[in-house]
Protein backbone atom coordinates (compact mmCIF):
# COMPACT_ATOMS: atom_id res chain seq x y z
CA UNK A 1 0.00 0.00 0.00
CA UNK A 2 2.69 2.29 0.26
CA UNK A 3 3.46 2.74 -3.79
CA UNK A 4 -0.12 4.74 -3.46
CA UNK A 5 1.66 7.44 -1.70
CA UNK A 6 5.04 9.06 -2.16
CA UNK A 7 7.56 8.15 1.06
CA UNK A 8 11.40 8.06 1.51
CA UNK A 9 11.36 4.32 1.21
CA UNK A 10 9.26 3.74 -2.04
CA UNK A 11 8.37 5.62 -5.32
CA UNK A 12 4.80 6.83 -5.73
CA UNK A 13 3.18 4.60 -8.46
CA UNK A 14 -0.85 4.29 -8.41
CA UNK A 15 -1.25 2.79 -11.71
CA UNK A 16 0.92 -0.43 -10.21
CA UNK A 17 -2.45 -2.26 -9.74
CA UNK A 18 -5.63 -1.77 -11.21
CA UNK A 19 -8.45 0.58 -9.19
CA UNK A 20 -10.69 -3.09 -8.52
CA UNK A 21 -6.96 -4.64 -7.11
CA UNK A 22 -6.41 -1.53 -5.45
CA UNK A 23 -9.90 -1.47 -3.97
CA UNK A 24 -9.57 -5.11 -2.89
CA UNK A 25 -6.39 -4.84 -1.19
CA UNK A 26 -7.37 -2.19 1.03
CA UNK A 27 -10.98 -3.96 2.33
CA UNK A 28 -8.99 -7.23 3.17
CA UNK A 29 -6.66 -4.72 4.77
CA UNK A 30 -9.55 -2.87 6.52
CA UNK A 31 -10.76 -6.99 7.80
CA UNK A 32 -7.55 -8.09 8.76
CA UNK A 33 -7.54 -4.61 11.04
CA UNK A 34 -10.34 -5.02 12.35
CA UNK A 35 -9.99 -8.91 12.92
CA UNK A 36 -6.52 -7.98 14.77
CA UNK A 37 -8.34 -5.86 17.05
CA UNK A 38 -10.85 -8.19 17.84
CA UNK A 39 -8.29 -11.30 18.71
CA UNK A 40 -6.36 -8.87 20.99
CA UNK A 41 -9.67 -7.85 22.76
CA UNK A 42 -10.82 -11.55 22.97
CA UNK A 43 -7.56 -13.06 24.51
CA UNK A 44 -7.51 -9.65 26.40
CA UNK A 45 -10.85 -10.83 28.16
CA UNK A 46 -10.05 -14.94 28.11
CA UNK A 47 -6.79 -13.55 30.00
CA UNK A 48 -8.82 -11.77 32.96
CA UNK A 49 -11.66 -13.49 33.91
CA UNK A 50 -11.58 -14.51 37.57
CA UNK A 51 -11.70 -18.00 37.53
CA UNK A 52 -8.44 -18.12 34.83
CA UNK A 53 -6.61 -15.53 36.81
CA UNK A 54 -4.86 -18.14 38.84
CA UNK A 55 -3.67 -19.28 35.38
CA UNK A 56 -2.83 -16.12 33.52
CA UNK A 57 -0.57 -15.43 37.03
CA UNK A 58 1.29 -19.10 36.71
CA UNK A 59 2.63 -18.15 32.96
CA UNK A 60 3.79 -14.88 34.12
CA UNK A 61 5.21 -16.12 37.32
CA UNK A 62 6.04 -19.62 36.22
CA UNK A 63 4.56 -21.73 38.86
CA UNK A 64 1.24 -22.10 40.42
CA UNK A 65 -0.05 -22.82 43.84
CA UNK A 66 -0.36 -26.51 45.51
CA UNK A 67 -3.75 -25.50 46.54
CA UNK A 68 -5.18 -24.48 42.30
CA UNK A 69 -2.98 -27.57 41.16
CA UNK A 70 -4.63 -29.93 43.39
CA UNK A 71 -8.22 -27.77 42.08
CA UNK A 72 -7.85 -27.76 38.58
CA UNK A 73 -5.71 -31.07 37.62
CA UNK A 74 -6.45 -34.72 38.83
CA UNK A 75 -2.80 -35.70 40.58
CA UNK A 76 -3.31 -39.52 39.42
CA UNK A 77 -3.14 -38.79 35.51
CA UNK A 78 -0.46 -35.73 35.95
CA UNK A 79 2.09 -37.09 37.58
CA UNK A 80 5.58 -35.46 38.30
CA UNK A 81 8.36 -37.42 38.10
CA UNK A 82 11.12 -36.12 40.76
CA UNK A 83 14.06 -36.35 38.36
CA UNK A 84 12.49 -34.18 35.73
CA UNK A 85 12.15 -31.65 39.02
CA UNK A 86 15.12 -28.71 39.11
CA UNK A 87 17.21 -28.47 42.14
CA UNK A 88 15.64 -26.57 45.07
CA UNK A 89 16.51 -24.06 47.49
CA UNK A 90 13.68 -24.60 49.88
CA UNK A 91 9.79 -24.72 49.99
CA UNK A 92 7.60 -21.60 49.83
CA UNK A 93 5.71 -21.38 52.92
CA UNK A 94 2.94 -19.45 51.87
CA UNK A 95 1.40 -20.80 48.68
CA UNK A 96 3.43 -23.97 47.65
CA UNK A 97 5.85 -23.16 45.71
CA UNK A 98 9.28 -25.19 44.95
CA UNK A 99 11.88 -22.44 43.91
CA UNK A 100 14.30 -23.43 41.16
CA UNK A 101 17.98 -22.75 42.20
Amino acid sequence: MLFRVRTIFVARNPYLFSDMTWGLMYVLHGLAGVGLIGLITVHIYMAVRPEKLAITKSMIVGSMSREFYLEEHDPHRWVIDSSSLPKTVGEDVRNGNRRAV
